[in-house]
Order: structure tokens, then sequence, then C-alpha cells
């Protein structure tokens, strides 16, 4: 496909295959071909756009999470000896997720096409559906890093660490965008329902509006899933 062709105009698409292709038919068909081109250019963009953004909002807390331990462990105060132990196997561990999980952002399905973490975080029995990067660890390796954490002696007015809470940067867009979507697609079921009531629907309707509560009392710096769903998975 002549990527020229691409980028005009509707008139100067036009205007160009007038002058290579004198035949009426032969050009409308160049035509569609170049629309179904576009389309697909389209689409293309807006995929490659999500993708990006959702490996991003999984992969942004979690180096916000790296940054800080990395402050924390450069803290000269009391107790050293058990806080580096703790701080350098916190960090270890995150530092060995960030590099898988910026290996599965390439990661592809049976069509070709680029993994969502919540695609990949069900073929790999991930809980919460991946959601945070916190799900990713698995228990056993988080427990590990807790009891070293908990082995720091305790010193008055200082704040203990406490390692993988499900926090994120402080950001109210995503909270925001999500009671939105929830409230519009209530209420589109809600409309079906008066229509049509059926026993699934209410039952669903029922669940949005618990999600909503949940959405609403979400603090800034509370992960926040995809989907009202997740969130009703996820307690």
């Amino acid at each position: 496909m002549t990527k020229s062709y691409l980028t005009m105009r509707p008139n100067e698409l036009h205007n160009a295959l007038v002058k290579r292709i004198p035949e009426p038919e032969m050009r409308e068909l160049k035509k569609a071909e170049i629309e179904q081109a576009k389309k697909a250019q389209r689409f293309a963009r807006l995929s490659n756009f999500q993708h990006k953004r959702l490996w991003g909002e999984l992969l942004s807390p979690l180096r916000y999470e790296l940054s800080n331990a990395k402050i924390g462990a450069r803290w000269d105060g009391k107790h050293l000896p058990e806080r580096q132990t703790a701080f350098n196997a916190y960090i270890r561990l995150m530092t060995k997720l960030e590099s898988k999980l910026e290996a599965l952002q390439l990661a592809l399905d049976d069509d070709g096409r680029l993994m969502t973490p919540s695609h990949i975080a069900k073929e790999l029995s991930i809980p919460n559906k991946g959601v945070h990067w916190t799900d990713w660890i698995p228990l056993t390796k988080r427990t590990e890093v807790e009891v070293l954490f908990e082995a720091i002696p305790h010193t008055p007015k200082a704040k203990r660490k406490i390692p993988f809470k499900r926090t994120q940067r402080p950001n109210t867009k995503l909270k925001d965008t999500l009671l939105k979507r929830t409230i519009k697609e209530l209420g589109n079921e809600e409309s079906e329902q008066a229509i049509e009531p059926t026993g699934v629907r209410a039952e669903r309707i029922k669940e949005m509006k618990r999600a909503i509560t949940l959405i609403r009392a979400l603090k800034p710096t509370d992960a926040v899933p995809h989907t009202w769903h997740a969130l009703k998975d996820m307690g």
C-alpha cells in the first residue's frame, strides 16, 4: 500500500486515483482497499496506545515503590544490618519483577497481537487478575521479605516500613474514569431492566451498585482495577 494514499484527504485521494486508474469500478475498489488500510492503521494505533497505558498502570506503582525502597535502604540510622537485609531483599524481588513484566509486555497471543496484563494474568492464574504489581509476587516470596521487615527492631516514633502495600502513586483520574464508566453502564442496565426484566440482570445491577460504593470509597493511593467486575472479585 502506497503510504502517501493513507495520508491524503478524500478529494486529494480521488484526484490522484483518477490520474492513475481511469476505470471507475477499479478506482472505487482501490478506494475501498485504501479505506480498509486506514481503518487497520487506526486500530493498530489505538491498540498500541491501550497496550502501553495498561502496562504503564501496572509498572508505574512498582517503579514508584522500588524508588522509595532504594531511598529507605540508604537511610543511615539504628538497626542498620537488619534494615539493609530487609530492604535489599525487597529491592531484589521488585527489580526481578520489573524485568519480568517488561519482558511480558512483548508477549503475543495466538493471533500475533500484544497481550495485556489481564490476559497474561489469566493464563498464569495471577490473583485479582493481576491488577496490582503485588499480585505478581508469589506468596512464599512475599512472606520471606515480610518476615525480614518484621525482624527489624521497632524504634519509638519511627514509622515502620510495610512492604507490598496495594497502593499506587496518588491519582484520582483512574478512580474517576472507572466511576463514570460504571455509572453509565449501570444506567444502561437499568434501562434494559425496565423494558425487559430478568433475574440475572437484577443481580448484576445489585453488584454494580455495590461496586460503585466501593469505587467511591477508594483513596487516591488505592490500586484501581480496570473494571467494576475486578473490584467485585477483589472483595
